[in-house]
This record gives structure tokens, sequence and C-alpha cells, in this order.
């Protein structure tokens, strides 16, 4: 190829960078993609070793000489890796050197160069989402089981406690079932951030004002750091309400600000946190870390948190959501990927920059305008002797523990209680005295028949039947399975007996019980061998 040709080749391809080099890696032509590409005028690179284009740790380590002596070698080296522009910023790229012989002498290279940055940011946000997946598979098996356990633990304590309160006064007793009841609710934590980081942590969306979750949470750090480390909040008085559950956003805040405080450790430093609505353009959106793309043309809320910390490395940065890598201590490092999860699941992304010694940034975006299905109700704590009842109940749930807890519990309240272990003995039941039964508490996971496919044939036999969805986990797609059937609340294990009994006053007041409840139960249960009837 003549001169002039080749300078028109390399003037007039620039979808990619186009770099000849001599023997000894020197710069000879630069065509205008690598213009484009890198950054450089060809007068400011020719003659230079092609070194410059690499980043620093690959130049430390050897890489463009290993590159060219490949080549040299085998006549051509592929790759993908970082490279580096003029202005400092770094971009993924594809490779490759090919070595450039006339009867068999080495007459130079011919470097080729395509950036990929945008196809390695959606290989990995499809890696990241297959890992969410199989997490979410573990989460969810995880937490139906071990749910199980923390509820018979949790309830039985919960229920020995008040049965001493009401009979002997014995502090150092209650105060050991004190102590269980605390190690059952952090056990029970723990497997919510799991849910959370996965996406598949229970939701309660209402309206926040994120500025008054900020500063809660904000209150709760303060009072656990070092008197050494400032925080220093920007958040204004008020702020426009955003779809969110409390609880989960609040948890984000903590987790980003103890993390922060935590690269600073012992020294003297600051976390700054900022909360404001704005207008993000699209190239900002493109950076966040979701596993989707974030729609544009609409207000976000950004939650910015800033430490003086001692920043991290690439190798850190590109795991930092992982939860199975830690930088902590054994047993830590669950806090980040559970902000993830939580970020995820309110439709919003997250970005990370930092850099050893110069500190950590997390960047939070929310949508400020979101869709809200209805959810079902969820309870609280509290009870009230609206709670105490009459009528028949049908518990099901393949675990005999928590059937057996859910059945003391609802007799002490005063209401006469069926049980089933599966959904098929719950229909069995349901055929023989079912105009009798006001309310149905039905576990969303079990073996024979599960939660969803018995609610449908449950409200094929008695549309006005409440039913109240008792499990570990509740992910939406396993909801959309109630389809129509109208669910009256939903209970998350582990729970108290506490919360079971607001739970189901909730669904009474909702379906206005007869005033026969008791009577009706009575009659119904004595067709069977047991005042407690169980198939």
């Amino acid at each position: 190829m003549s001169d002039d040709l080749l300078d028109l080749f390399l003037s007039a391809t620039e979808d990619y960078g186009i770099i000849l080099l001599d023997p000894d890696g020197r710069v000879q032509r630069w065509s205008r993609g690598a213009e484009l590409l890198f950054g450089y005028r060809a007068d400011e690179v020719v003659g230079t070793l092609v070194h410059t284009i690499f980043v620093p740790p690959d130049r430390r380590a050897g890489v463009p000489e290993v590159e060219l002596q490949t080549a040299r070698e085998h006549g051509r080296a592929e790759d993908e890796r970082w490279h580096l522009r003029k202005d400092g910023t770094r971009f993924w790229a594809s490779g490759v050197m090919i070595a450039l012989k006339q009867n068999g002498t080495l007459r130079g290279f011919a470097k080729v160069v395509r950036d990929f940055t945008e196809r390695r940011k959606l290989e990995e946000a499809l890696r990241q989402t297959q890992k969410l997946e199989s997490v979410g598979v573990l989460a969810a098996g995880v937490a139906h089981d071990f749910n199980n356990v923390l509820t018979a633990i949790l309830g039985n304590v919960s229920l020995v406690r008040r049965r001493l309160a009401a009979t002997v006064a014995d502090e150092t007793l209650d105060g050991l079932l004190q102590s269980a009841e605390r190690a059952s609710n952090r056990a029970a934590e723990l497997v919510r951030q799991l849910l959370n980081y996965a996406g598949k942590g229970r939701r309660e969306m209402r309206p926040v004002d994120i500025g008054h979750v900020t500063r809660d949470a904000l209150a709760i750090v303060q009072a656990s750091v070092s008197r050494k480390i400032r925080i220093r909040p920007d958040v204004p008085e008020h702020c426009p309400p955003i779809p969110a559950d409390v609880g989960q956003l609040q948890q984000l805040v903590l987790n980003l600000v103890l993390n922060g405080a935590e690269a600073i450790g012992e020294n003297q430093g600051e976390v700054s946190i900022r909360v404001r609505v704005r207008d993000v353009p699209a190239s900002e959106l493109a950076e966040m870390y979701a596993g989707y793309s974030l729609p544009e043309n609409r207000p976000y809320t950004e939650i910015r948190v800033r430490d003086t910390g001692v920043g991290m490395d690439e190798a850190t940065l590109e795991r930092i959501f992982d939860p199975f890598y830690t930088t902590k201590f054994l047993g830590r490092g669950l806090g980040l990927a559970a902000a993830l999860g939580i970020v995820r699941s309110h439709g919003g992304g997250i970005a990370v920059q930092s850099a050893p010694g110069k500190g950590t940034t997390f960047t939070v975006l929310l949508p400020s305008e979101q869709d809200r299905g209805d959810e079902p109700l969820t309870v609280s704590e509290s009870i009230t002797e609206t709670a105490r009842g009459e009528g028949l109940v049908l518990v099901v749930d393949d675990e005999v523990a928590i059937r057996s807890l859910m059945q003391n519990t609802l007799e002490e309240l005063g209401y006469t209680v069926l049980t089933a272990e599966h959904g098929a003995q719950a229909l069995e039941l349901f055929d023989r005295i079912g105009k009798e039964i006001k309310l149905v508490l039905l576990d969303l996971v079990m073996p024979v028949l599960d939660g969803p496919e018995t609610a449908v044939e449950l409200h094929a036999r008695k549309p006005d039947v409440p039913i109240l969805i008792i499990s570990g986990i509740a992910d939406d797609d396993v909801l959309r399975r109630f389809g129509h059937v109208r669910i009256a609340g939903f209970v998350p294990k582990p729970f108290s007996p506490d919360q079971l009994a607001q739970a189901v006053a909730m669904a009474r007041q909702g379906a206005r019980w007869a005033g026969k409840d008791r009577r009706e139960a009575r009659e119904a249960v004595h067709t069977g061998t047991d005042r407690r009837v169980t198939v």
C-alpha cells in the first residue's frame, strides 16, 4: 500500500484506533481513530514508546513488552484490558498486536484497539443479575427454613415470658429469656440483610421524607462512632416525599455512613452526607451500578456519602458489592451488599468512586416518582384488646412447631383453632366445615399444595374468607400467583405472638365476623374426635 493510500486509510478510520510501531515499539503512525480514542494528536506521540497508552499497573508489570514479544514470536497477540487516555481516564479495550514482516524480517507492528467499555458494562450487569438470581434462590431457601426455626424459638420464648409474668415474678429467668429473644431477633436481622441483597426483602412502601430518615439514621451513627470522626450532614429541612420503605432506607444510610466511619478507623476524619433532588444526565445514569438501565427524563433523589478514609484500589472496587468478599474482619461485610439490594429494590442505582489514600464517595440515585401497587397490610408490634375474639380459625403450615405456636397464641386470645400441614389437608377440612371457618392463616411455601394454589382453591369455595399469609419470604413473583384472591395481610416470619395477634385482629375487623362465632366454631370442632381438629 502506498503512503498516500495508507494516510487516507488511517485518517478515514474512526471506529477504532490503529497504531503503527517500529520493531522497538515506538509509534510511527497514529490514526484519526487513535486520536479520538486516546485524546493524543499524532505529533504528541510519534516517536514515543507505545507504553504511554497502558495503565500504570500494566506498565510496571511489563505488559507492553510481553505483548510485543508475543506478537514477535507468534505473529499476533490479543487481549482485553484497561487502556489510558491523555486526560487520565481509562477505558476497557479489545486489542490485537500484529507483527509486520517482509521476507521474514520484522519491520514493525500494527496495534488495533477498540473501545469495549459499554460491552463490558453490559456483560458485568448480566453477571451481576445472574449472581443476584442465584443468591436470591439461596436466600429464599435459607430464609424459609431459618425463619421457621426462629419463629418457633422467638414465639415460644415470648409465650413463656407472658405466662411467667402472669403467674410468678422471676427477674433472673425473665432476663435469660430476654437474652434469647435478642439473639433470635439478631439472627432474623441477618436473614433480612441477605434477602435485601437479593432484592427479596419485604417492603412497606409509602411516601417518605428522606431528610427525616437521614437525620434519624445520623443520630444513631453519631452515638456509635469515634469522637475523632466528624459527621457532616447537608440535608434540607424538608425533602419531596419519595415512595420507599422507611426501615430499608434508614438501613441504607446507616450502612453507607458506618462504612465510611470504618474506613477512617481511629484516625481523625470526616464523613459527609448530602441529600438533594436533581435531574441526572443520561451519561451519569449510565455509570450507575444497578443491573438495569435507569430511566431518563425524570427527577432523582440523590444521597451522596463521602469519607476521608483510606480509599480502595481497583481490585477492591471490582468486588465491593459482593457479599462473599470483604476487606473487614470475618463476619462483617454484608452492609454494602445489602445496600445494593435495597437500592435495586427501590428502582435506583449506586456508584462508587475511590482511590487509595483519597477516600471514597458513594452516590445513590432513587426515583422521586414511582408506580406503587397495592401492598398487603403488614403488622406492627403492639397488641390491644381488639386482638381478642371468637370464632374458628384454620392454620395451615408444614412445620409442627409453627402450627403449635400459632394454635397456642390464638387459643389464648379466645379463638378455636383447626390445623393442617399442607394445602390438600386444608381443603379437605374446608370441604367439611368451611362455612364455619372465619379466617385462614396460610404458609406460603408448603409441600403437596403450596400457599398460592391453596388460596385460589379456598377463594373459589368461599370468596369472603380472609386469608393471612405467613412466610419468611415475600417474593413479588410468588405473591402475584395469588391472582384475584384478596390477601387480608402478610405476617413475616419470624413473628412474635403479639404480631400474630394484631394481624388476626386487623383481618377480623376487615371481615366483620358474625356474633355467633364461638358457638359455630365449637360445633364445627366437635365434629372431630378432639377439640383441636388436625388432619
